[in-house]
């Protein structure tokens, strides 16, 4: 009975003693997870669309997939076509533009004034000489060279009716007698023309001529003052605007140029590139994919009954698969204020337990160990 009785009692205090352990794991591991909870995500990364403004052919394409770049660096190239001379234009017209302002802003020169008044004095001149019609001696003159054709005419006539008889006769060849029409026509064709001069010059100036000279004086007067008194303000004004459109226009060609070679933004690695020298690319489509590899970040799901553990800004461990209990060091950036798989009407207290906040935890990865698609656990201290 005593040996039954040991038994009894070792047998006893064992299960006392497991009782015990269990009761203090179950102590321990309560109190463990009264002062922080996990949540599990995957890494995930800022992802990068670029592209093109102007769009166009690719002539050249400098990365592959895959392929680590550094901000700045050459991703691809478009061919410019004809944005070279587009250019060249746009500066040649940003240069008249501004000389143009600069002359309206320094005024007339003395050279200018000058000859506006010069060219007023000989618009004056010549209305009074319309007004005053033709002068006597030019109508003598015209009366003389008339006569003198008259004679030439008379002249040319008698020996082109000689030399036809004598054509006739065969004492002449027929070239003499060409010769002598060719005499005869010029004669007429003269007596013609100082014959109507002479009839203008009687008939005097037309009133039709008058108006005209009177108009080009009045113009060239106008010239004149507007030469002398200089620019007007409105004219300088229209000169600036002038520049700044030209200016804009250079701008906006400097700006299509600048499309021409697509620069990564960030450090990052090439993550989709299915583009070759040749393709044609629409503006502003997307021509690669890229991923920052210094902006990593876990999203994760707190439960509603935790929601108040999780602040904006507090620092967690983050954990992953690859590197086993090794943490790194995160930072909640974002918490969703709407919750989410929450049922339309809450009827009891479990049912709030289902309701869950969308966690956004920025993951430190100064090291360049991390990548996107590692599953990783978030530890939050409560």
């Amino acid at each position: 009975m005593t040996g039954s009785f040991r038994k009894i009692i070792i047998l006893s205090l064992s299960a006392a003693a497991i009782v015990a352990g269990a009761a203090l794991w179950k102590y321990l591991s309560s109190r463990a997870a009264s002062d922080e909870f996990v949540l599990s995500g995957t890494v995930e990364a800022d992802e990068i669309h670029i592209g093109s403004k102007v769009g166009g052919r690719i002539s050249e394409v400098l990365v592959r997939e895959g392929q680590t770049v550094r901000r700045g660096d050459v991703i691809l190239k478009f061919e410019s076509f004809d944005l070279d001379a587009k250019r060249a234009d746009a500066a040649a017209a940003v240069a008249q533009a501004e000389a143009n302002l600069e002359r309206l802003v320094n005024g007339s020169r003395p050279e200018e004034i000058a000859q506006a008044r010069a060219q007023a004095e000989a618009a004056r001149i010549s209305l009074e000489m319309a007004r005053n019609g033709p002068r006597r001696q030019e109508i003598e003159a015209a009366r003389a060279e008339l006569n003198a054709a008259q004679a030439d005419f008379e002249i040319a006539r008698t020996s082109l009716a000689r030399i036809e008889q004598l054509t006739a006769s065969g004492v002449t060849s027929r070239q003499d007698y060409d010769n002598a029409k060719s005499v005869f026509d010029r004669a007429a064709a003269r007596r013609e023309s100082a014959r109507q001069r002479l009839a203008l010059l009687e008939a005097g100036t037309r009133s039709e001529e008058i108006e005209m000279a009177e108009r080009q004086y009045k113009q060239a007067q106008a010239n004149r003052e507007m030469v002398e008194r200089g620019s007007r303000r409105e004219d300088v004004a229209a000169a600036r605007a002038a520049v700044e459109r030209a200016r804009a226009a250079l701008q906006q060609v400097e700006t299509q140029l600048g499309e021409i070679e697509v620069h990564s933004p960030a450090d990052a690695f090439i993550e989709v590139l299915q583009v070759r020298p040749g393709d044609l690319i629409l503006p502003n489509s997307p021509v690669a994919t890229l991923v920052e590899v210094d902006r990593l970040w876990v999203r994760v799901y707190v439960p509603s009954p935790e929601r108040g553990h999780a602040q904006l800004g507090k620092e967690v461990a983050v954990y992953v698969d690859t590197f086993g209990r090794e943490a790194f060091s995160g930072r909640i950036e974002h918490i969703s204020n709407r919750g989410e798989f929450t049922p339309r009407n809450v009827q009891t207290r479990d049912e709030r337990a289902h309701q869950v906040f969308a966690v956004r935890v920025r993951v430190d990865n100064s090291s360049g160990r991390l990548g996107a698609g590692m599953a990783a656990d978030v530890v939050i201290k409560k």
